[in-house]
Formats: C-alpha cells, structure tokens, sequence
C-alpha cells in the first residue's frame, strides 16, 4: 500500500525573520533569552507536526531559537518528553510573536506577509 506525500509547508521569509530575534524558546536554566546573531527558527521534532525521516517538521512549527536552546533540542539528554513540551511551550510564544508582527503596521511588509501565513496554516 502506497501513501500519497502531503508536500511540507515551507516559507523561507518565516524562517529569515528569526534572525536577530530573541530566543523564544527558552530552555532554562541555560538561556537567558536575549537577542542575537545566533537565533534560527528550530523546527519540532515531532511526527504530529511533519517530522520524520530526512524530513523536517513544516515551518509553521518552528521557534526561534539561540544556539544553545536550539542544540538543547536537538541534542540534548532530556528525556523526549522534556523536549516536546518546552517546545510546545516555546512555540506558544512564537505564535503570540507571529500575530504581533501581522497586526504592526511598522513592521517589514515581508514579515507581516509571513506570519500572517504562518497564522493562516493554524
């Protein structure tokens, strides 16, 4: 039996405006949850979300995320559990983020369009 692939939802302007940003994923007692230049948007690793083999998870389920939260996530010795749950935590946050950025009328045109998308997806 074949299954029919469901293509992965992507929006590299998403993904381009976590840097800089403050970490929203923080993994405490490791982060300190300041801006900087090492802020990525960190996908889950969740099969509910898109995760699976070679495959990361859809961006409309990522977070930014310093270095160190973000290879605390991928690498780190919690227990998966621990892992998903402060990322569904921290993903809480990027969406209050995301609306944030979609009601500004100040902020960059092309990342009001891609966090109104990424609302959209929800």
């Amino acid at each position: 039996m074949s299954y029919a692939k469901v293509p992965a939802k992507r929006n590299p302007a998403l993904l381009a405006m976590a840097n800089g940003k403050r970490c929203l994923l923080v993994v405490t007692p490791f982060c300190r949850g300041i801006e900087g230049s090492t802020t990525v948007a960190a996908h889950s690793n969740s099969a509910s979300h898109g995760k699976g083999k070679s495959l990361k998870a859809d961006d409309t389920y990522s977070v930014w995320a310093c270095v160190v939260c973000h290879t605390w996530l991928d690498q780190g010795d919690a227990s998966r559990e621990e892992r998903e749950q402060a990322f569904l935590v921290g993903h809480q946050r990027q969406i209050k983020a995301w609306k944030e950025i979609a009601e500004n009328i100040m902020a960059k045109p092309k990342e009001v369009e891609a966090a109104r998308w990424a609302l959209e997806q929800f």
